[in-house]
């Protein structure tokens, strides 16, 4: 019984983790992702629109 147990707190453990990189892997892609297409709207002149995607990044950051 408690090697049952004790493979179910392993179990736990490995899937937490798995999921808080996987949570933070997914926030990386996402700020990445904003920073480049706004970086690729301001290169081809839409400031207001690189700008307004800039501050949905920052509302997007406060939340996570």
């Amino acid at each position: 019984m408690t090697t049952i147990t004790y493979t179910h707190g392993i179990v736990d453990v490995i899937k937490s983790s798995l999921r808080r990189f996987g949570k933070g892997f997914t926030r990386y892609i996402e700020i990445a992702s904003y920073t480049r297409a706004s970086s690729e709207l301001a290169r081809q002149g839409y400031h207001k629109e690189a700008k307004a995607l800039m501050l949905e990044l920052a509302a997007v950051k406060e939340r996570s």
